[in-house]
């Protein structure tokens, strides 16, 4: 006898009637009983003997009647948004029958009568007014940590799709404009063009949704009307050079003659676009936009280990980190992500906030220790004949690695010869090590002269190795090296910051080449 094949799935039809009372859509359902919708569709059929389709549209009309339910439950109890919330719902589940044709805006707000107190708008209502869904209380705290008269910078970091734009940048801003119209200014910094019209245009749409007259609308720029009054002498005095009530320019823009009330940079920095150099014209920005305003905010995920994020994180006082977990209901699902072979680190920057040492920074992974001692030392000096730098890599053994104290000065070998003859006093050195791939043996003569009364060895070595490839070999050797955090702030950058196109890589090149000369690491072609 043959197979009669497999049993016909089961569906709790009082699920189905619930799920489509959500709004789920077929497809929805159809993964909540976990099949595809052609098997949904026959079981429909088999047991109800109708199509999908029209047991779908009949019982989604128990949705709107909760709905409606739902909205007079509201309306009776009360409370801030809630009216809000319950319109806007209705605008989203019930269109008008004529979607196309185009709506009034909304008339402006009377002005209250005499003795009679403002009817103001609460940000939940503003947003429900500009059709933006409503807020969740994580986002009404970035907008209200953003959105403020802060007297120094800060950071916000959220994970991606947060609404970290949505309701700081756009929402933020449009309802700071209805409130303070005025008397504020703000100066939005992206990367694109393209991304500063789409924002100033959705400022645009909430202001005049919520009954704001503009007397200045484009794509770069924004005015409330009166705010550029000369009829008004505060008004006039508030506004100064180039500001506007809001105006978004590009992170390569001059900000000169712009006096802002606040600065909102938005995402300088993400994954596809993290070059040294790019990192670097970041950070210059940044530092001419606090000269212009102390209440800037920057807001982003991290994307590189050592970002102007990274370098803000534990510097500033006023930040605000909003990782995935914090607003359930617009997680993305991590597992899948990683299932469908999502890059491990990109997940856990953008949604985790955490940034993991790669394999692109070889000496990430650097051990520190507080002080080099005074023994015994050796010193190897990369020399510079001007331009780049001159560093040196004072080491000693420690454990079964080394430590390592470094100094790096933006000039030629021979105008340094003051500074390393304090350090090597201090350190101890007996030995020196000297690059003459550039110089000739003829700085040894010199370098004999200074050092050789007080003791100190001086050999040279040339090098004809790939200086990337070597100090990528060193890299294996990064967890035991100690780095003293009393080496300066140029050796330490340019050694746990070195990367492949690293615009200086002096310090890295005399740490890996003292690791040679050492025996500790091999040179590589």
């Amino acid at each position: 006898m043959g197979s009669r094949g497999p049993t016909p799935i089961q569906i709790d039809w009082d699920e189905f009637d619930k799920l489509v009372s959500f709004q789920c859509t077929q497809e929805e359902i159809a993964a909540f009983f976990n099949c595809s919708v052609d098997t949904l569709e026959r079981a429909v059929a088999r047991e109800k003997g109708e199509k999908l389709a029209d047991l779908w549209q009949k019982r989604s009309f128990l949705g709107k009647i909760r709905l409606r339910k739902a909205q007079f439950a509201i309306v009776e109890r009360g409370g801030p948004g809630a009216s809000a919330m319950a319109i806007w719902l209705d605008k989203k589940l019930n269109p008008n029958e004529n979607p196309d044709k185009p709506q009034p805006p909304p008339p402006p707000m009377p002005p209250p009568a005499e003795g009679e107190k403002s009817s103001v708008l609460t940000f939940e209502e503003f947003c429900a007014n500009a059709d933006y869904p409503q807020p969740f209380v994580k986002q009404l705290e970035m907008q209200e940590f953003a959105i403020t008269d802060a007297i120094e910078p800060g950071l916000l970091l959220g994970a991606r799709g947060y609404g970290k734009t949505d309701y700081v940048t756009i929402m933020g801003v449009a309802y700071d404009l209805y409130l303070n119209g005025k008397d504020t200014s703000n100066l939005i910094i992206t990367k694109s063009k393209v991304r500063n019209a789409a924002i100033i245009g959705e400022i645009a749409d909430a202001l005049e949704a919520n009954g704001i007259e503009l007397s200045k609308r484009n794509s770069s720029c924004i005015n409330v009307a009166g705010f550029e009054s000369k009829d008004d002498p505060t008004v006039k005095k508030k506004r100064r050079g180039k500001d506007y009530s809001v105006e978004a320019i590009t992170i390569r823009s001059s900000f000169r003659g712009r006096h802002p009330k606040r600065i909102i940079m938005d995402d300088p920095v993400t994954e596809e676009d993290v070059s040294a150099a790019q990192r670097t014209l970041v950070e210059r920005k940044y530092s001419e936009a606090y000269k212009l305003c102390k209440n800037i905010t920057i807001i982003g995920q991290p994307a590189h280990a050592f970002d102007l994020y990274a370098k803000l994180r534990p510097a500033l006082k006023r930040k605000l980190e909003v990782p995935w977990g914090s607003i359930p209901e617009l997680d993305e699902d991590l597992d899948a992500m990683k299932l469908a072979g999502i890059d491990s680190g990109s997940i856990e920057m953008s949604y985790h906030l955490r940034v993991p040492v790669t394999g692109n920074m070889p000496f990430g992974n650097i051990k520190y220790m507080d002080k080099y001692p005074n023994i015994d030392s050796v010193a190897f000096i990369d020399p510079s004949d001007g331009g780049d730098y001159t560093a040196v890599t004072i080491a000693a053994g420690y454990m079964n690695g080394v430590m390592v104290q470094g100094r790096a000065w933006k000039l030629p070998w021979y105008h340094c010869l003051e500074e390393m003859l304090k350090e090597f006093k201090l350190r101890n050195v007996r030995k020196i090590c000297f690059e003459t791939n550039h110089s000739g043996t003829q700085p040894l003569d010199q370098l004999r002269q200074v050092f050789g009364p007080l003791g100190i060895g001086v050999v040279g070595v040339h090098s004809d190795t790939n200086k990337h490839a070597t100090i990528m070999n060193a890299g294996s050797f990064a967890p035991l090296i100690h780095l003293s955090r009393e080496s300066d702030q140029v050796y330490t950058s340019q050694v746990v910051q070195y990367e492949y196109g690293a615009e200086f890589d002096d310090s890295p090149d005399s740490l890996a080449r003292c690791l040679v000369w050492l025996g500790l690491v091999k040179a590589k072609k």
